[in-house]
């Protein structure tokens, strides 16, 4: 038999055994109980005995005195008593057993014939004199000591039911003592039976088994284990054998392991020497950077590490939020074109939301008053799991990039204003010889209608290198004023009319009568429509419609060129306003131009506060619009 099943047995020993304590115990509490209810009834009954004999002796004499001294106080103290005694004989009942009852019921009949008959006629011939002698002898009725008997033999029953009881109680009490200290015993004994059963056949081998395992914790495997037997602790003392030995392998192993760790720990260690040494050469080269370099944690923003330009150009972060907070308010940035950059949309923080920013171009007011021009780009540092861990920004200062780029710049506007001078002479000497000359060679009108040609394109190229060159710096003034629509479009068109003659195009405006007027630079702008129809009539097809519409499109008014052209790819509308980019297709390599038309047209309307913009599809043609702000009319 296994250990569980002599464990279970014993156990279900000790229930059954406990299950009968338990209702023995029961059972002698009950009668206990029982017992204790009887004497308790049997008590009552006797305290009603005794108080209705007291009444019944209270009630002759009372009865008594009354008759020979017929004081009032004696009548008025019988009816009273008789009013006891009746409900002491309704309340006493209900103690009793049904002989108790009969007994009661001749002792009530009886006092009630005393009490009509006897007592209360004496009661009432002396309410209304003196008791002859003859009468008083009447109170020695017979029926008073039917009473008296009768009340005796009830006494006597009624003692001995209590007798009865009071000894049954004794010995209920006495079985139930004896049974209730002699359980726990029994329980005891069972139970140190059972400890001494589990400690024989559990206990000791576990002790054996425990005293091994200190000796191998300690290092001795050679152990002496009880013989295995065929049962759980048998299979116990077999595993632990097998642990020992496998315990002993494994620590054989183990040593074996710890020096290949110590090896592989000398190579980590070499490895570690030699990173720190990689670290220490790349945290060199950072420092030596010239551009501004710093590495930020997410999602604080704080600056973690930062090289020497770095500490030139924007300082040392202070620990303190606060101070770090006003370390960078004291920074004032703007783009190119003057509009405000907060902090939080420099290239860095950009970059902590996860947004690469390449080239961002933002000028810094110094705290001495002076501006520089910086370079920003950022990316953000990713995790094994794509997570934002941070991030790295540069920063460069393009001061001397500007100053390149402004001497450029005037040194073009110096040239092409040189230039320009020259030729407009040429010009006009040459437009005075197609007049007044007379050639008698053909060939020598169409050389100098041919330099006449270039000339004016020469003109006209400088004239925009001129435009740009002022844009870019700043520099180009603007007659801001209401125009109306439709002279912005008729201008316009007769200043291209016989480009459009010569490439057989027709220019169809579209103009809605009580057109609202716009705010701008009358000059600017149909020198802007002008570029956009001069680029449909280059790419039109002979004999097709170009048409210019104008209509309002919210708070602003939208001019739009619409051609029947070649149409534009999409990948290529992202160059169309560069400076210098021509959208060359194998198509399209026979027009030729400068590349600056349509960027200036974009610099100018976005100078009076509108927008350009253009949808195109291949093989249909393209659209080009742009907007400017309607004067609100009172």
């Amino acid at each position: 038999m296994t250990i569980r099943a002599r464990i279970f047995t014993v156990l279900g020993v000790v229930v059954a055994a406990a299950l009968v304590q338990t209702g023995l115990v029961v059972r002698l509490e009950r009668d206990r109980s029982d017992a204790a209810t009887r004497l308790a009834t049997a008590l009552e009954r006797i305290q009603y005995q005794t108080q209705l004999g007291r009444i019944l002796v209270q009630l002759e004499g009372t009865q008594r005195a009354y008759v020979f001294s017929g004081d009032l106080v004696y009548k008025r103290e019988y009816a009273r008593l008789f009013a006891d005694y009746e409900r002491t004989v309704t309340v006493l009942p209900q103690s009793l057993d049904e002989e108790l009852r009969a007994r009661l019921h001749e002792i009530d009949t009886a006092v009630r014939d005393w009490h009509l008959n006897a007592s209360e006629a004496l009661i009432t011939r002396r309410a209304f004199g003196v008791v002859p002698p003859e009468d008083a002898a009447a109170l020695n009725d017979t029926r008073l000591g039917v009473v008296h008997a009768r009340l005796a033999q009830f006494e006597a029953l009624a003692e001995s039911r209590f007798t009865d009881a009071r000894d049954r109680a004794s010995r209920t009490s006495f079985v139930a003592t004896i049974v209730s200290m002699a359980v726990p015993g029994v329980a005891v004994i069972v139970l140190l039976i059972l400890v001494a059963f589990l400690a024989r056949i559990v206990l000791d081998p576990l002790a054996a088994v425990a005293r091994s395992a200190k000796q191998i914790s300690s290092g001795t495997f050679d152990v002496k284990l009880p013989r295995p037997r065929h049962d759980e602790l048998g299979d116990l003392i077999r595993a632990f054998r097998e642990m020992s030995s496998a315990v002993e392998r494994r620590e054989t192993d183990l040593t074996d392991a710890l020096e290949r760790e110590r090896e592989t720990s000398q190579q980590l260690q070499a490895q570690r020497t030699k990173a720190e040494r990689e670290h220490a050469r790349l945290l060199a080269t950072v420092a030596t950077v010239p551009a501004a370099l710093v590495i930020l944690e997410a999602p604080s923003g704080r600056i973690v590490l930062q090289n020497r330009a770095a500490d030139t150009l924007i300082g040392r972060e202070p620990a303190g939020e606060a101070a770090r907070r006003a370390h960078w308010e004291r920074f004032k940035a703007t783009y190119r074109d003057g509009t405000p950059c907060p902090v939080d949309a420099w290239g860095p923080a950009l970059a902590l939301r996860g947004d690469t920013v390449v080239a961002q171009e933002l000028i810094v007011e110094k705290e001495d008053g002076t501006s520089m021009p910086i370079l920003v780009s950022a990316a953000p540092l990713h995790d094994d799991h794509g997570a934002i861990t941070g991030a790295v920004g540069a920063f460069q200062d393009i001061t001397n990039l500007y100053e390149v780029d402004r001497l450029k710049t005037e040194f073009v506007s110096i040239v092409s204003h040189e230039l320009r001078t020259p030729l407009t002479s040429i010009k006009g000497a040459l437009q005075l010889l197609t007049v007044e000359a007379e050639w008698t060679d053909p060939d020598h009108r169409t050389l100098l209608n041919v330099a006449l040609s270039n000339t004016g394109r020469l003109i006209r190229i400088i004239n925009d290198i001129l435009d740009i060159s002022k844009i870019e710096a700043g520099k180009l003034p603007l007659n801001i004023r209401p125009c109306e629509p439709w002279d912005l479009v008729r201008v316009s068109i007769e200043s291209v009319e016989s480009i459009a003659a010569g490439v057989s195009v027709s220019i169809v405006p579209l103009v809605t009568p009580g057109t609202p007027r716009v705010r701008g630079d009358a000059d600017r702008t149909v020198q802007a429509i002008v570029n956009l129809l001069s680029n449909a009539l280059k790419y039109a097809p002979p004999y097709s419609d170009v048409t210019i519409a104008v209509g309002r499109m919210g708070r602003q008014l939208r001019i739009s060129v619409t051609d029947k052209g070649p149409g534009i790819a999409p990948d290529k509308l992202s160059l169309l306003f560069q400076k210098f980019q021509q959208v060359d297709g194998a198509d399209t390599r026979k027009f030729r131009g400068t590349g600056l038309g349509l960027a200036i047209t974009k610099a100018l309307i976005e100078m009076q506060g509108g927008q350009v913009f253009v949808e195109s599809r291949e093989g249909e043609g393209s659209t080009f619009s742009i907007t400017l702000p309607i004067v609100e009319e009172p």
